[in-house]
C-alpha cells in the first residue's frame, strides 16, 4: 500500500492531539483500506500514549514478531487497549463515542469474514467485528463459544496501570492462543504449566525479520499499522494542527462550535446567517459540512483556554515568520510588485473602453449649443471619462490546509504581492484563506474590497487541518454575486489536492471519500458553475509536479505556475491580461 507524505504527516497530527504532547515520536500509526489516516484509531494511538509507557507496551508488543500468529497478536493486542483507553477517556473527550461510533458503522459494514478458528487473519477480524458490535450494543454474534470468552477477556478496563494491562493481555493470548514468550520453552509435569513472565527490556533493540527491520505496513484487523519512527515528531512539528480533537472539544454541535470559534476565532456573522449559509451552500456533495466565518479576532475569555491561546500564539508566530521573509526580500518583492502594475494598468488602458458624457464643462459639442439657448441646457460639452475599473472585483482564495504548510511564507508573499498590485491599479480586491477541520470548512478574511490600507493582513495566513476545495469555490461565488461589479474575478492560491474527513454521500446511500479524484471532479464542477454564473475563475498553482494534472482538470487553461520569484510578474500578469481581455 501506498501512503502518501500528507497521511503520514495527518496520522502523526491525529496521535499527537490524543496525546496532547508533541514531543512524542508518533512511531505506530494506523490507516484506512484506502491509505488514509484512521480518524478514529491514531486518536486512540494518541490516548494510549497518554495514559500508559508506550515504551514498555512495545517491548512486550515486539515479542509477537516472527512467530506464526503474529498478526491475530497485534490485532488484539490493539482491541485490549483501545476498550482500556476508551473507558478512561470517553468522559472527559466525549467526541470519543462519537468517533467510535462512527468507526465501527463504516468497518461492520467492510469486514467480510469467513469465520474459521484456523485462519488467524479472518479471525482476527471476527473478534474484531464482534468487538464492534458489542460497541455499538448488540451481541458479538461469534458462533464460537471460545472466542465469545476470548472477545470478554480481551475487552481490558480502564483500572488497569501498564503494567497490569501487559500482564492480563498476555494471560489472555496464553490462555486461548498458546502464547509464548523467545526463549521460553513449554514446561511439562503432568499438564502445562503456564506462568507469567516479567517484562524482558531488550533496551535500544527492535526485533527483526529476517535480517530487515519491523515491516512497515503491516494488514491488522482494525486497519493497516506503520511503523514509521522516522516521521516522528523531530522532523515535524506541527504542535498547532488539530484533525480530530483537543482536550475541550465534545461531540455535540454546541461543544464542536465552540472548539472551533476557539481555534480560528470569532465568527463575522450571527448564528442565524450561518444556518441559513449552511442551508444554501452544504448541499450535494457538501451534505453534513458546516461553516465558520472569521477575521481571526479572540476575546480575552477565549485566549485564557489554553489551546485557543497556543493556537493564537502560532498564529501570531508564522504572520511573524511570514513577515520576516517577505522582509527579507523586499527589493525584489517590490520590483515584481510594480512589474505587475504595470503590466495590469496597460492592459485596462487597452481594453477598458473609455465614454464619452454630455456635461456642463469640457469641449465644446457645435451641435448641442442650439440646447443651451432654446431648451436651457448647459450639457453643451463632451466630457472623455476613463475607461472605469471600479466594474472589475477580484476576490483572492487562498488554500490554508495543512499541505501547504512549507510554503506559508511563499503563499502569503504572492497573496500580498497580487492584492498590492491590484490596489494600485484601483481594482477593488477581497482576500481570504480555507481550510477544513473537524467537519468545518473555515472562511478566514483577512481584507474586504473597501480595505485599501490592510493588505499586510494576509501574512496572517497560517496553514493547518484538510482542504474542500469544491466547497470553497461554490461559498466565494455565493459570496462574490453579492457586489455588484460588472466584471467578477476569483483568483484561488492552492496546490490543487483537495482532501477532507467529511465523505461524500452516494446516491445508493453509501461514502466515498472526499479525496483524489472524487475531489478533483468536485472542485471542477464548482468552478464550471462559477463561470455559468459570469464569474472567471483562474489558479496560481502552489503544488508540486503531482498534481499539475488536477490543475488542468480542475481550471483548465487558466491556471500558471510559478518557478521562480523573478517570473511572478510576467506569469500573473499574463493571466490577468489574458482574463481581462475577454471581459
Amino acid at each position: 500500500m501506498e501512503i502518501s507524505e500528507f497521511e503520514k504527516k495527518r496520522a502523526a497530527n491525529l496521535i499527537w492531539n490524543g496525546a496532547q504532547d508533541y514531543s512524542i515520536s508518533a512511531g505506530f500509526r494506523v490507516y484506512d483500506e484506502s491509505g488514509k489516516a484512521d480518524i478514529y484509531w491514531n486518536s486512540i494511538v494518541g490516548a494510549i500514549h497518554r495514559n500508559y509507557d508506550w515504551q514498555k507496551l512495545m517491548l512486550f508488543y515486539e515479542t509477537f514478531q516472527e512467530t506464526v500468529n503474529q498478526s491475530l497478536y497485534e490485532s488484539l493486542f490493539w482491541i485490549a487497549l483501545e476498550n482500556a483507553v476508551y473507558e478512561r477517556e470517553k468522559k472527559r473527550r466525549p467526541v470519543f463515542p462519537y468517533l467510535r461510533r462512527e468507526y465501527a458503522r463504516r468497518r461492520l459494514g467492510e469486514i467480510y469474514v469467513v469465520y474459521d478458528e484456523g485462519l488467524n487473519s479472518n479471525r482476527a477480524g471476527a473478534i474484531l467485528k464482534g468487538h464492534l458490535r458489542r460497541s455499538l450494543g448488540q451481541d458479538c454474534g461469534l458462533p464460537d463459544e471460545v472466542d465469545r470468552k476470548l472477545l470478554e477477556d480481551i475487552e481490558l478496563g480502564p483500572e488497569l496501570a501498564t503494567d497490569q494491562a501487559v500482564a492480563a493481555i498476555e494471560k489472555v493470548l496464553r490462555k486461548y492462543i498458546g502464547y509464548r514468550r523467545p526463549g521460553e520453552k513449554e514446561q511439562k509435569t503432568g499438564k502445562t504449566q503456564i506462568r507469567l513472565h516479567p517484562l524482558i527490556f531488550l533496551k535500544n533493540k527492535r526485533r527483526r525479520r529476517g535480517g530487515q527491520p519491523m515491516g512497515p505496513v503491516r494488514a491488522l484487523a482494525m486497519g493497516y499499522g506503520e511503523h514509521a519512527d522516522e516521521y516522528g515528531s523531530e522532523v515535524l512539528d506541527q504542535s498547532h494542527l488539530s484533525v480530530a480533537f483537543a482536550a475541550y472539544s465534545a461531540q455535540t454541535d454546541e461543544g464542536l462550535k465552540e472548539y472551533i470559534t476557539s481555534f480560528f476565532g470569532k465568527s463575522i456573522y450571527t448564528d442565524k446567517t450561518v444556518l441559513k449559509m449552511q442551508k444554501d451552500y452544504c448541499q450535494g456533495n457538501h451534505t453534513d459540512v458546516k461553516l465558520h466565518f472569521t477575521r481571526g479576532e479572540y476575546t480575552t475569555d477565549m485566549l485564557e483556554k489554553g489551546y485557543a491561546g497556543k493556537m493564537k500564539k502560532t498564529a501570531i508566530e508564522q504572520e511573524k515568520k511570514n513577515t520576516a521573509a517577505y522582509e527579507a526580500k523586499i527589493g525584489v518583492y517590490t520590483l515584481a510588485v510594480e512589474k505587475l502594475t504595470e503590466r495590469i494598468r496597460n492592459t485596462l488602458l487597452m481594453h477598458m473602453d473609455d465614454s464619452v458624457v454630455k456635461s456642463p464643462v469640457g469641449k465644446l459639442d457645435a451641435r448641442r449649443v442650439w440646447r443651451g439657448t432654446m431648451l436651457n441646457d448647459d450639457r453643451v460639452f463632451c466630457k472623455v471619462l476613463p475607461g472605469d475599473t471600479g466594474n472589475i472585483t477580484v476576490d483572492l482564495l487562498l488554500d490554508s490546509s495543512t499541505s501547504q504548510i512549507r510554503r506559508q511564507e511563499t503563499v502569503s508573499a504572492q497573496g500580498y504581492m497580487i492584492a498590492q498590485a491590484l490596489t494600485n491599479v484601483g481594482i477593488p480586491v477581497r482576500v481570504y484563506s480555507f481550510c477544513s477541520l473537524n467537519g468545518y470548512t473555515i472562511v478566514n478574511l483577512f481584507r474586504d474590497y473597501g480595505e485599501v490600507t490592510q493588505n499586510r493582513q494576509i501574512f496572517r495566513y497560517f496553514t493547518t487541518g484538510a482542504n474542500r476545495d469544491g466547497l470553497a469555490v461554490r461559498l466565494a461565488a455565493g459570496w462574490m454575486k453579492e457586489n455588484h461589479a460588472d466584471h467578477r474575478i476569483l483568483i484561488i492560491l492552492s496546490d490543487c489536492k483537495p482532501n477532507d474527513v467529511v465523505k461524500v454521500r452516494t446516491g445508493s446511500g453509501s461514502y466515498k471519500n472526499y479525496a483524489a479524484e472524487t475531489g478533483v471532479q468536485d472542485t471542477a464542477a464548482e468552478v464550471h458553475a462559477a463561470r455559468m454564473q459570469g464569474i472567471t475563475v483562474m489558479c496560481v498553482f502552489t503544488g508540486e509536479d503531482g498534481s499539475v494534472a488536477n490543475a488542468h482538470q480542475m481550471y483548465g487553461n487558466s491556471f500558471v505556475r510559478i518557478r521562480s520569484l523573478d517570473k511572478f510578474a510576467d506569469a500573473v500578469g499574463t493571466m490577468l491580461q489574458n482574463e481581462i481581455r475577454r471581459l
